[in-house]
């Protein structure tokens, strides 16, 4: 009897275990649908991403649209890769705030996909970037409101270059058009906003922001000189 009880327990866990990925194989494959219905829906502005968190560096299994620039076979973002490693997967994230290259500004959801026992085999992703939406949301409140409060947000991390991108992200959000959509003028008033968040007291502080802008270093310093003599 000894004997055959393994054999026995091995076939049933494969058993198992072959259910469970073919379970998460369809799973993705309606997820692909849904993804592809939903960018066909509102691109160019809409991006969906599903990750399999099977292979962390290679976790991008389906992508549709092209907002962050990112291809199948992609690695994880740090976002994901930190709610994994805590276990903090528990409660989807939804509609939160990130910005881009160039001062795009873009929302966000994760949705994580757990199995029987809640732990997270994977996530789906939907970005969408606002930034035209929100130059319109700008004209438009100016009509409908007399005045506008932003809610206090703090960011709390050790890489300086996340602090820079939050106040940033706050900053452009503030102002209310993306960085692509602002004239030369805007640009320096950006700056005037930042400087006088503190941001330029951080010795990085230019070269960080010229890459998340999409500008040359010169050009920040140049808008930087001409924010604080119009001060």
């Amino acid at each position: 009897m000894t004997s055959d009880s393994g054999p026995k327990a091995d076939v049933h866990e494969n058993g198992v275990g072959a259910m469970a990925s073919a379970e998460r194989e369809a799973t993705f494959a309606v997820l692909a649908q849904i993804a592809e219905a939903l960018r066909r829906l509102f691109d160019p502005f809409c991006e969906v991403v599903i990750h399999d968190f099977s292979d962390f560096e290679h976790s991008i299994i389906h992508l549709e649209g092209n907002i962050t620039n990112r291809k199948l076979g992609g690695a994880a973002t740090d976002l994901l890769l930190s709610k994994a490693q805590s276990g903090d997967t528990d409660e989807d994230l939804y509609n939160y705030l990130t910005s881009l290259a160039g001062g795009r500004l873009m929302k966000s959801s994760t949705v994580f996909l757990r199995d029987e026992t809640g732990r997270a085999y994977g996530a789906f992703c939907v970005n969408f970037d606002i930034s035209a939406f929100v130059s319109v949301r700008k004209i438009l409140g100016a009509f409908v409101t007399t005045e506008e409060k932003g809610d206090i947000v703090e960011t709390f991390s050790d890489d300086i270059e996340e602090t820079i991108q939050s106040l940033l992200t706050d900053t452009l959000h503030e102002v209310g058009k993306g960085q692509p959509l602002m004239s030369r003028e805007e640009k320096i008033d950006l700056i005037a906003r930042l400087d006088e968040r503190g941001i330029f007291q951080v010795k990085k502080a230019v070269p960080i922001l010229a890459d998340q802008l999409g500008l040359s270093r010169a050009t920040v310093y140049n808008y930087l000189r001409e924010a604080r003599e119009e001060k």
